[in-house]
């Protein structure tokens, strides 16, 4: 391990949004040292070309390089990313993430003053492309642009973007050949839940997870993501993700050795029930048009019922597999 910091940004068709990205990072004010990573993950623009081009504009003494993963996916964009950097920490810099000048930095004296933490996460600010709609600041938290903290703590779990990962800890889980139980984002399709599902296994690995307000940047969010329908969808994603992260969450919060019985079938009910108990209400509210919490409850609440039926006995299996990976390692 080298004592530095690696920027990754893992891009699919980047080239609109990089320039202001890589401008901000270009700002960064740290005398450690960092390198810019950008992952080119199957893109068809020129997503390579303008990174070299914003980067000689920049100036900058740090060192920018390009890399090529073919096979589609944020996961295997961030595992090749992982592989190529230099540094022992690491930042997950979305391509709409634009860093605060101190942020560099302040991950690496972070990870430096404590070394069970293993991932840290910032808080995201939204820069939105023309006006708002009227229902963006009602679902604001689903853009992950909001404040995730107003101190410094401990917490659960932190949104990918602007997250930063201790590069031991990322391998550690590695070694283990443990396989995503999550696609997460593949080009323009808005599955969900590797963030989520990384913070576990992080915290399944025996480290933890810090939230610091002194991480600020700015989230950029085009026309096209401001639209009602690519809200609905990317509710559906967080929803079909529900079913392992629940199962995540019960291997880390309890000391149970196997789930309940009938355990899928019993949360497909519940999801299932107030679905059709409160649709009447819900419908009578979003018939009228768009932009009301209660059509995304009715979208997130159906979505996880077909989603436990659709895995149905697989959850054992799920479940199994991630309560192997924590015995795996509570016996290190």
């Amino acid at each position: 391990m080298i004592n530095g910091v690696s920027i990754i940004i893992c891009c699919y068709n980047s080239a609109e949004r990089l320039p202001e990205t890589l401008k901000h990072i270009a700002l960064q004010q740290a005398v450690i040292p960092w390198e810019v990573l950008v992952v080119n993950n199957n893109s068809t623009d020129a997503t390579s070309q303008v990174a070299n081009e914003e980067w000689d504009k920049s100036f900058s003494p740090t060192t920018l390089r390009i890399v090529h993963e073919p096979t589609p996916g944020l996961a295997a964009a961030r595992n090749k990313g992982i592989a190529e950097a230099k540094y022992d920490y690491l930042i997950y810099c979305d391509d709409d993430n634009w860093l605060a000048p101190n942020y560099v930095a302040d991950v690496y004296e972070l990870f430096e003053k404590d070394s069970t933490i293993g991932i840290i996460g910032g808080n995201g600010s939204p820069v939105t492309e023309g006006e708002a709609p009227f229902w963006f600041e009602k679902f604001v938290h689903s853009y992950a642009a909001f404040p995730q903290t107003d101190s410094a703590q401990f917490v659960g779990g932190v949104y990918g973007a602007g997250m930063a990962i201790r590069k031991e800890c990322y391998t550690s889980i590695l070694e283990n050949k443990f396989e995503s139980l999550l696609t997460d984002r593949k080009g323009t399709a808005l599955s969900s839940g590797g963030d989520s599902e990384l913070c576990y296994l992080v915290r399944l690995a025996g480290y933890k997870i810090w939230c610091d307000n002194r991480l600020q940047f700015k989230h950029f969010i085009p026309r096209s993501r401001l639209q009602w329908d690519y809200l609905k969808r990317l509710h559906i994603g967080f929803a079909k993700s529900n079913v392992v992260i629940n199962l995540y969450d019960f291997a880390v919060t309890t000391d149970c050795k196997q789930l309940p019985k009938l355990y899928w079938v019993k949360r497909a009910g519940y999801y299932w029930g107030i679905t059709i108990k409160y649709w009447p209400k819900q419908y009578s509210v979003y018939k009228k048009g768009i932009g009301s919490g209660e059509e995304i409850l009715h979208i997130t609440w159906r979505t996880i019922g077909l989603e436990y039926i659709k895995h149905n006995f697989r959850t054992i299996g799920y479940y199994n597999r991630i309560l192997a990976m924590k015995k795996k390692f509570d016996g290190k």
